[in-house]
């Protein structure tokens, strides 16, 4: 993510989208037309005034010695890219962003024992296919949603939706809780200090995670064994096998899929290492309150 997403800069350009689009709608309610279309028609010579300018600072900047760095970071920046989109000045196609979206999460995915591929993109709307281990495991959904949704929103908010194959549905009674809402990434502190094959308990927004090293990969998940309601950083991990104290067992290599119980799995976290920090995706308010009240009902 970049500095921008989250920036006060970022936060003002929404508030003025928003205003944008309220002002539009109160043109659109104009009972005189001549009225009516004279602010439409300013509206879009403005538009047409700024998007020129726009259009003139790419090629300045791809024009220059040395300009070409400053090029690439205006186009990967989340505030110049939204206003890019709307003018139609965005240099990188539709299908390239996503794809290096798709990229961006890949290897949270493979090292879950899974992947995600492209299949098709018509009209703006993109099929995409979950694979491997991510198929047959319910807590593919909240990959999907806290990975897969969150970068596909970042790089390309032009597409207007996307379906998804192999995403195993949830039982009815199970546990899982897909969050609502965008996430957060939240930094963790003092995570590259875990050694191979060590347990970490950490808190993150007030949810609790166990954070576990295996073959020089880090994973999380929620702590606590769904089969016994037990803290899992008291456990142990043997290569790929986190077991509670109670002895049961899952792999957290494969989605924290259960060993010797189908029904059984952890509920993962994806995390991305990015800048020297390692970033876990949270969900929002409201998600975290139904996680909370989960962690409560399960706690009596």
């Amino acid at each position: 993510m970049s500095h921008s997403d989250s920036s006060p800069l970022s936060s003002e350009l929404n508030q003025h989208g928003k205003r944008v689009q309220e002002l539009i709608a109160e043109i659109e309610g104009v009972t005189d037309p001549n009225a009516r279309e004279l602010l439409q028609e300013c509206m879009q010579e403005v538009l047409a005034f700024y998007g020129l300018g726009l259009g003139r600072i790419l090629e300045v900047a791809n024009s220059v010695s040395g300009g070409q760095a400053v090029y690439e970071k205006l186009v990967h920046d989340s505030v110049v890219r939204g206003l890019l989109l709307i003018h139609g000045l965005h240099p990188v196609p539709l299908e390239d962003r996503l794809r290096e979206a798709l990229a961006k999460v890949r290897p949270y995915m493979e090292s879950h024992g899974g992947n995600v591929e492209l299949l098709s993109l018509d009209n703006d709307v993109a099929s995409l296919r979950l694979v491997g281990h991510c198929e047959s495991c319910p807590s593919s959904a909240v990959t999907l949603e806290l990975a897969l949704k969150q970068a596909i929103e970042e790089a390309c908010p032009d597409l207007l939706s996307f379906e998804c194959e192999g995403v195993a549905e949830t039982a009815k009674g199970d546990e899982l809780h897909v969050p609502n809402g965008a996430p957060s990434w939240t930094p963790l502190d003092d995570v590259h200090g875990l050694d191979e094959g060590g347990l970490l308990s950490v808190s993150a927004a007030g949810i609790p995670l166990v954070l576990c090293k295996s073959e020089g990969r880090l994973y999380a998940y929620r702590n606590r064994c769904p089969a016994c309601n037990m803290p899992l950083h008291l456990g142990t991990l043997e290569r790929t096998l986190l077991s509670c104290r109670a002895g049961h067992c899952y792999d957290i290599q494969h989605a924290g899929r259960g060993v010797g119980s189908a029904n059984l799995h952890l509920d993962p976290f994806p995390l991305l290492a990015s800048g020297g920090l390692v970033k876990v995706a949270l969900p929002t308010e409201g998600g975290r309150i139904a996680a909370a009240n989960r962690e409560l009902a399960a706690a009596r």
